[in-house]
């Protein structure tokens, strides 16, 4: 094998990083539109289109990111130097994104989109590296599976930090007398903070995988910073079935995930009255099953398959709540089972899709001879953007057109809360049984990558 540096040191420093950029993910997409238009005054449209902007230019950032993460040696490997360079600007951009500036609308605008644009670009520059950095420290079937589940469960430390704390400390900085506005920025702060420290926490402590330290691939040199050169690498990897596969799914999963992230909040608290301390309640049991859900698909997975375990796991959950939404279900025990259901679906796609982009990374490395870990991780990255940009630019489309107000407060039209309701439940079901139907045709498991091996 490859390599295979999975001691309980790298286990641990490696999952440290999670913390970072589920962090910094779950805020953004749980509260950024929130804040956007019941605390900034932004228009439902137009917080959309900022949120939107923010997730094309991660599209355009990450794809450079990889590909230079790729041809870059230093004494510190080829991916933490990036995730050591994007530890402090994480921590000032989160700051500001969730600072309340009082200007005319279109100055408002300009902040927003300037502030996101950075946010997203230092997102990527520790993402892309941190996430390729898991294939340079193992090859093995399962033990790719054993190591992002180590990950995953830092990554709901992210969601506490990210998911569950800030609706606390808005409502306590409130309580002792400062305005909403005061409390988002202390989210901001604090949300920042965490997250740069865990980045640069996890590449001082990660051990190089051997293939960090392999020569730079020949000609990267000559290759440079061209874009040609990125897009040639992207269309071979289309040409690769898998791949396909891949990318469809991570576009279907994440556009369901946009729409139940995002909305969730305007669900508890318009749709169902909920108070700050009961929407906290229900972020903690998501983050709470999600890391009682680990132990169990890794088990799971290591006795069957994880690809059989990421399709099924996810079909499933899509079904139930569709079916759900009939019930139309707003009472805290509804919206529990509700979110657990997503938790479930959530912990398969985050735990296991990195796992299987790994084995992709192997097939390329096979196909080509040279290991371009940080293209495949950029490049499914890059559908995730895309459909995370389309996800939350159609959640502000819909809110705006079903007559979403920030000014009717709790007295939302009923047209506003019938959507809010679909984008709770129905549409991120229907995408997860999308997921179900594309995966059931993916060509990678354990038999075929075991007979893989053996050709080469």
């Amino acid at each position: 094998m490859r390599q295979n540096n999975l001691n309980f040191r790298n286990k641990i420093s490696y999952g440290i990083g999670g913390i970072c950029d589920n962090t910094l993910y779950t805020l953004s997409g749980t509260y950024l539109l929130l804040f956007l238009t019941t605390v900034a005054g932004v228009s439902p449209a137009v917080a959309g289109t900022i949120s939107a902007v923010g997730s094309l230019w991660e599209a355009l950032a990450g794809p450079y990111i990889g590909y230079r993460s790729d041809n870059t040696r230093s004494r510190f490997g080829k991916r933490r130097p990036f995730m050591m360079a994007a530890s402090l600007p994480i921590a000032v951009c989160t700051s500001l994104l969730f600072m309340t500036i009082d200007a005319e609308p279109w100055v408002k605008t300009v902040y927003y989109l300037a502030v996101i644009v950075l946010f997203w670009t230092f997102f990527s520059m520790d993402f892309v590296p941190y996430v390729s950095l898991g294939a340079d420290l193992t090859d093995d079937y399962h033990g790719r599976t054993v190591l992002r589940s180590y990950a995953y469960v830092f990554n709901q430390v992210g969601m506490l930090v990210g998911m569950v704390l800030p609706t606390l400390i808005v409502s306590r900085v409130m309580e002792a007398g400062a305005t909403a506005s005061r409390g988002w920025f202390t989210v901001g702060i604090f949300c920042g903070v965490i997250a740069g420290a865990s980045a640069l926490t996890s590449a001082l402590l990660v051990k190089n995988g051997r293939a960090e330290e392999e020569p730079a691939p020949e000609g990267s040199k000559a290759k440079g910073m061209a874009v040609g050169a990125i897009l040639k690498e992207y269309a071979a990897l289309l040409k690769l079935r898998p791949m396909r596969f891949i990318v469809a799914a991570s576009v279907l999963y994440l556009t369901a995930n946009t729409f139940f992230s995002s909305d969730r909040v305007f669900f508890m608290t318009y749709n169902a009255g909920m108070g700050q301390d009961k929407v906290s309640l229900v972020m903690l049991v998501i983050t709470l099953s999600g890391i009682a859900f680990v132990p169990l698909i890794e088990k799971i997975a290591g006795k069957t398959d994880k690809t059989d375990v990421f399709r099924y796991g996810i079909g499933a959950a899509g079904v139930l709540m569709m079916a759900l939404r009939l019930l139309n279900m707003t009472s805290l025990a509804g919206i529990i089972l509700v979110s657990l259901l997503y938790s479930l679906a959530n912990t398969c796609y985050w735990q296991l899709m990195p796992s299987m982009i790994y084995d992709i990374t192997e097939v390329v490395e096979a196909e080509t001879g040279e290991s371009r870990t940080g293209a495949v991780i950029s490049f499914q990255a890059l559908s995730e953007s895309l459909s995370i940009a389309a996800g939350l630019q159609g959640l502000g489309l819909i809110l705006g057109l079903a007559g979403f107000s920030e000014a009717a407060g709790a007295m939302q039209p009923e047209t506003a809360l019938n959507w809010v309701s679909n984008c709770f439940t129905l549409i991120p079901g229907l995408f997860m049984v999308l997921v179900f139907l594309v995966m059931l045709k993916y060509p990678i498991n354990k038999r075929t990558m075991e007979k893989m091996r053996q050709e080469r």
